[in-house]
């Protein structure tokens, strides 16, 4: 009898006990952008990272979206939460495509890149980009592989 009542009691506690809160998913923006590297061809084990920049936290991408819309036909989009970010891509082993920098060389979308990859732009620092919930932000290329 024993067993039951405390049965009893625990699906009279289940049933008046408040309902759990689901705590609603972060908002979330999307960075998109195109792909490149000075070669034929691009990487297929690029990955692209969003830095935020307040965290420190590192967003990454590996997976290549292919379309019109992109310049070379190969882009990549990231959900990050909202934040400031520097977008960059990087290459696991650069040697293996004879490139001569480190492994934790960082190709960034920088000024270099905004204005059009020109060997009379002198200036390679990484853009800030600013993300805000729900938004999409286009154009975000990580490019700079020649500082």
């Amino acid at each position: 009898m024993l067993w039951f009542r405390l049965c009893l009691i625990c699906l009279i506690c289940l049933v008046l006990a408040p309902a759990p809160v689901l705590a609603a998913a972060p908002p979330t923006g999307v960075i998109e952008g195109s792909l490149s590297y000075p070669s034929e061809f691009i990487p297929d084990d690029m990955t692209i990272c969003a830095e935020n920049l307040a965290t420190k936290k590192i967003y990454a991408t590996n997976k290549h979206l292919k379309g019109k819309q992109y310049q070379y036909k190969v882009g990549y989009k990231l959900t990050v939460p909202p934040g400031d970010y520097h977008v960059f891509a990087q290459l696991p082993d650069p040697a293996k495509y004879g490139a001569t920098y480190p492994k934790d060389y960082r190709a960034y979308y920088s000024e270099f890149v905004k204005c059009g990859l020109s060997v009379d732009c002198k200036d390679h620092t990484p853009i800030v980009v600013r993300v805000k919930s729900g938004e999409t932000i286009r154009g975000i290329d990580p490019q700079d592989w020649y500082r």
